[in-house]
């Protein structure tokens, strides 16, 4: 039985590694259930068998993509400890993680989490998980933003998220306005600074 739920995990992971695969290279339009089929190398009609519908599947996507960004966030959360820190250092602290998302090797996945805002704005049933995963950030951001003296992190994390979300957008999207790791620095310095 355990042998056969794990069997049953696995392919469930190959499928949301897939269909994040298909957002990258096709959006949203070209998520469908045979596109990931073909991308994993499965037989026709796997992913309909695992996430019977385009929601069941955005989801699976969406949640696949928070396990991978799960080691970003448990690095920040180890530091916790070695607080509190001032802004710069805070900042630079921060960048490190972000630059890791930017890099040629996970550009893919930045693109991936794009494509399922996308797809949020159009699907309330989805719309709903993103918000859920949303909050879980807002929450896991209000117990960081104490490591760098914010006294009022509840208010400060939203503006974060929302800055940090505008940030990597900028980054992979629009090449005219990219900034210089330092330029970006000096930006989450000035976040910290305020908060």
């Amino acid at each position: 039985m355990q042998a056969t739920q794990t069997a049953a995990s696995d392919r469930a992971t190959l499928l949301a590694d897939a269909a994040l695969r298909v957002l990258e290279a096709k959006g949203g339009r070209g998520l469908t259930h045979r596109a990931v089929d073909g991308e994993a190398g499965l037989a026709e009609g796997s992913t309909s068998n695992y996430f019977g519908t385009r929601e069941a599947l955005l989801t699976a996507a969406l949640h696949r993509l928070t396990e991978l960004e799960q080691p970003t966030i448990s690095t920040m959360e180890a530091l916790l400890p070695y607080g509190p820190f001032e802004p710069r250092r805070a900042a630079e602290l921060l960048w490190e993680q972000l630059a890791e998302w930017l890099a040629p090797e996970r550009l893919g996945l930045a693109v991936a989490r794009t494509e399922l805002w996308l797809e949020a704005r159009r699907r309330p049933e989805f719309s709903a998980a993103l918000d859920e995963v949303r909050r879980e950030y807002v929450v896991r951001t209000v117990r960081l933003l104490p490591a760098v003296k914010c006294e009022r992190p509840h208010d400060h994390a939203p503006q974060l998220l929302a800055a940090l979300d505008g940030l990597m957008v900028n980054q992979i999207f629009h090449p005219a306005t990219r900034l210089a790791p330092e330029q970006i620095v000096d930006q989450l310095e000035r976040l910290f600074a305020s908060c």
